[in-house]
């Protein structure tokens, strides 16, 4: 917006260099009583007001100014005084004419203000030769400049306002972020089958060998018979002095083995 705003300041002060340039031509007329009659005296702060409303009226601007009246820049009171002033703006081959018009706008207040009040309780002095500016009062650089900077900025709101007038509109959905859980299955711990103590037991001599006899635990039933012999009762018994067979014998079982004799 900026930079757009610079943009046309610049262009808008480039082509005020090449505008045509007018400058300020101005004199400051004083009001005062003629003496006829006294009471003039008393009405003078008024008819100051009176002759700056009277020069710009456009009644006496057309029949005193004719052409020149598109040139001029108004009539003020100047503050804390009794003057009128009044401005012209010219070019600079029209100076002198201007020069010469306000000269005889004194005598043109005059002569209107008689035929408005029926004489001429006041009379109308030019204070000194007209005033020329300086320097050109148009085009103003820095007002246009200003002015430029100004009219950049709306036209870039009027844009950027058309570009987004222009656009899709996309409604907002609102999206609602589903939070994961990690969800553990329950695992029930199994519990342990119920072991089921066969208590201690006690050996006692059945036909003379000992037995293991365990304790009967209440409701249980006992898996193994009471009279459980020892391992060592069970065991075969090898006897060390049992010979190995011989090479002879173990062929021959072999071959007994492959014909089915054995």
């Amino acid at each position: 917006m900026i930079l757009t705003g610079a943009v046309v300041m610049l262009f808008v002060f480039i082509i005020s260099l090449f505008l045509p340039k007018k400058w300020q031509v101005s004199g400051k007329i004083v009001v005062f009583p003629s003496g006829q009659p006294a009471i003039a005296s008393q009405n003078l702060v008024p008819e100051i007001w009176n002759t700056a409303e009277i020069i710009n009226s456009a009644a006496f601007q057309k029949e005193n100014f004719g052409a020149e009246a598109a040139n001029f820049a108004g009539a003020s009171v100047l503050k804390n005084s009794s003057m009128v002033w009044v401005k012209f703006r010219s070019s600079e081959s029209d100076v002198r004419n201007v020069e010469d018009l306000i000269v005889k706008v004194p005598s043109q207040v005059n002569d209107f203000s008689r035929d408005l009040y029926g004489g001429s309780p006041f009379k109308y002095k030019l204070v000194s030769d007209p005033e020329i500016s300086a320097s050109p009062v148009r085009p103003n650089l820095l007002l246009n400049a200003i002015f430029g900077f100004l009219a950049g900025i709306v036209l870039y709101l009027l844009f950027w306002l058309g570009i987004a007038s222009r656009r899709p509109v996309v409604e907002d959905f609102e999206v609602e972020e589903e939070k994961a859980t990690i969800v553990s299955p329950e695992i029930k711990a199994e519990e342990p089958a119920e072991v089921k103590k066969a208590g201690k037991g006690k050996v006692e001599m059945i036909d003379g060998r000992p037995h293991f006899v365990p304790n009967k635990m209440e409701g249980a039933k006992s898996s193994a018979p009471e009279n459980l012999p020892f391992v060592d009762e069970a065991a075969p018994s090898f006897d060390s002095n049992l010979e190995e067979p011989s090479d002879e014998e173990v062929k021959e079982r072999l071959n007994k083995l492959m014909r089915g004799e054995l």
